[in-house]
């Protein structure tokens, strides 16, 4: 079970608590990171981690750089992600580390089923 702990400061302004350090939130981007925002970067830190335990546990590298772009469009209900990794990828490696994202990513799973996620390699 995943716990937090959230107040509204202000008007729009809220920070939240859940197992690191505080983060404030705002409604607008041009203040700050928003609840949309956090939720761009939680599905893609989500995807990163999954890249890094892909590698760890199947292919036994624990040093593969993975970098993840994300463009969240909320009009189009789409996230198109951007992964960017210092190995070269066989199609076969591809299809492999998508169905592990697919099955580990608990992030994308809480997502909704219109909304579509993609990817592609940098």
């Amino acid at each position: 079970m995943y716990q937090s702990h959230v107040e509204g400061r202000s008007l729009f302004e809220v920070v939240s608590s859940g197992y690191g350090e505080p983060i404030t939130s705002f409604g607008l981007v041009e203040q700050g990171e928003t609840p949309v925002s956090l939720l761009n970067i939680a599905l893609a830190s989500c995807v990163t981690m999954c890249v890094q335990g892909y590698f760890a546990k199947v292919q036994h590298k624990n040093d593969v750089k993975v970098v993840v772009d994300s463009q969240l469009d909320f009009e189009k209900k789409s996230v198109v992600l951007f992964l960017d990794l210092d190995v070269q990828l066989t199609e076969e490696v591809k299809d492999d580390l998508a169905n592990y994202i697919e099955e580990k990513c608990k992030v994308k799973q809480l997502l909704r089923d219109d909304l579509a996620v993609t990817w592609s390699y940098i």
